[in-house]
């Protein structure tokens, strides 16, 4: 007869070791023993200091106050990516940019707008609708890509607001969507000490051997130090690893480089640009790959992600140095070569992969912990007993690959439109294959075709494909048919509400530093 699963031990730490011990054991409580294995010696890769909206939900869950984390782990606030020379300037122009911000969801953009634009027109037709229409049309009232045409949030970004105003003041509240950035290294150790405090059993050794039974299934783990570890569900957190995934269960690793191109990076700390402390990751398109800069409260986390069949781990250093201008600190980079694909099962036997260990895309759009999150809600959802029926792990690792897939489409799609031949690399980029399910996409938004596709992870709505797309010069063919038969007047009312709500809110919220410093002296 089929019993509670009574243990598990997850295998790793870091963010998604300590994240899925503090989501399980806020989910189970006491009922399940929770032990972490965390070697002392394996350092974090540390990449994933910038989040997505998503997070808000998770840390709500995990009862976590942003007056109390933020501070501890030198966090800021991220409201938009910006995207500078994914493409060749526009005549007259020394660079290209445009952002993806986080969009209100859902319609109508404008909060207060008397009359709710579905109201007028129902809810499958988009304010996005119109602002094709015009811009095909030349119309040039319009913005010209969506990302600013849609929302205020741009104009807030370009200067440096906060998202929201302080608390106790009557500033106005657009209660924008927004995510975080904050230090990898320190939101461990915050979700270490919350899950430890509430019941999580902490042992820091080295795993030196696993042990399986004749049928796959994993008995225990054997440690340095602290003897042998059993288990019920082992959860597999060892990053690129895969230590138990992989190189215990012997589970295939599906690549994705044939559609990424991108296989490495080299990360750097850095100080802080002059002025304003911005409220945006910046992505910054170079000869050989990209360059992300992640603001915090203390500093500024870099990095420069390439191919190695492009150029060589030391001139990609060099890259980051010669971009920052000075600004890098004077230690060694930290190099890291990743894995970009995903299992062909994360959940096998009673072993479920989390995190690196499982899928990685690669940094472009800071998904890696929006995936953890969603795996995590996955394993709840799904949680088996001591039977493990196989059509929970089924449908869980078919979810798993679809989550994976849907996102590997959206980042692919940002090297696909892109019309830069000016290196070897973006040569490359623009000949590597396309994924069938994204060229069907493709095909679909050309036409204006611009719905849900049924995906289980929607961490990217609508909203955002425009955002990319517009922002990309997208070679949109025309606007949705029934836009041509609808009064243009609500859409041109929202326009104009938007531009009163980028005058209000630039002039209303506080600076993204000065909230951030109130922050730390405890608001």
């Amino acid at each position: 007869m089929a019993r509670p699963i009574q243990k598990i031990v997850i295998v790793g730490g870091g963010t998604a070791g300590w994240l899925s011990a503090a989501y399980l054991n806020r989910a189970f409580g006491r009922k399940v023993d929770i032990t972490l294995v965390e070697s002392p010696r394996i350092p974090r890769i540390g990449v994933g200091e910038a989040t997505v909206p998503t997070l808000r939900t998770t840390f709500s869950f995990l009862g976590m106050e942003e007056a109390d984390w933020m501070p501890k782990t030198n966090a800021v606030f991220k409201s938009a990516v910006r995207f500078n020379d994914w493409r060749k300037p526009h005549e007259g122009r020394d660079s290209h940019t445009y952002y993806h911000p986080f969009f209100d969801v859902p319609e109508p953009a404008v909060r207060n707008y008397e009359k709710p634009f579905h109201k007028r027109f129902g809810r499958g037709v988009s304010l996005a609708h119109f602002w094709l229409k015009q811009r095909l049309a030349g119309d040039t009232r319009v913005r010209e890509t969506f990302g600013d045409a849609g929302m205020a949030l741009q104009r807030l970004c370009e200067l440096d607001k906060a998202p929201k105003p302080l608390p106790g003041t009557d500033a106005p509240d657009p209660h924008y969507r927004y995510a975080y950035h904050f230090d990898a290294a320190l939101i461990a150790k915050y979700l270490r000490e919350l899950a430890t405090g509430r019941g999580v059993k902490f042992v820091s050794a080295d795993v030196k051997s696993v042990s399986v039974d004749p049928r796959g299934v994993i008995e225990k783990v054997v440690t340095d130090t602290a003897g042998e570890i059993e288990g019920d569900l082992f959860l597999d957190c060892t990053g690129f690893r895969g230590l138990l995934i992989n190189q215990t269960l012997n589970e295939p690793f599906v690549s994705a480089n044939d559609v990424l191109l991108c296989d490495s990076a080299v990360a750097l700390p850095a100080r802080h640009q002059e002025g304003g402390l911005r409220p945006y990751t910046s992505a910054t398109a170079k000869p050989d790959g990209w360059i992300w800069e992640i603001p915090l409260a203390d500093r500024d986390g870099t990095g420069f992600v390439y191919s190695s069949a492009f150029t060589t781990p030391e001139k990609a250093e060099q890259q980051l140095r010669q971009h920052l201008g000075g600004r890098d600190h004077d230690i060694a980079g930290n190099h890291i070569k990743m894995r970009v694909g995903h299992n062909r099962r994360s959940w096998v036997n009673n072993c479920v992969a989390v995190g690196l260990s499982s899928c990685f895309v690669e940094p472009l759009e800071s998904t890696t912990i929006a995936l953890i999150e969603y795996q995590l809600a996955l394993l709840v959802l799904h949680f088996p007993d001591s039977d493990f029926d196989e059509r929970r792990k089924t449908r869980y690792n078919e979810l798993m690959v679809s989550a994976f897939e849907d996102l590997r489409d959206f980042i692919v799609m940002h090297y696909t439109l892109t019309d830069r031949d000016d290196t070897e690399f973006w040569r490359a980029v623009r000949e590597a294959p396309i994924p069938a399910s994204l060229e069907e996409k493709l095909t679909e938004y050309a036409e204006s075709v611009i719905i849900p596709d049924g995906s289980q992870l929607r961490l990217f709505e609508t909203r955002s494909l425009w955002a990319i797309l517009s922002g990309m010069d997208f070679d949109f063919k025309k606007a949705p048919p029934s836009v041509d038969l609808m009064n243009d007047a609500a859409a041109w009312e929202m326009f104009e509400q938007i531009d009163k709500e980028r005058e209000i809110y630039s002039a209303g919220l506080p600076s993204h530093r000065e909230y951030i410093e109130a922050l730390h002296r405890g608001l």
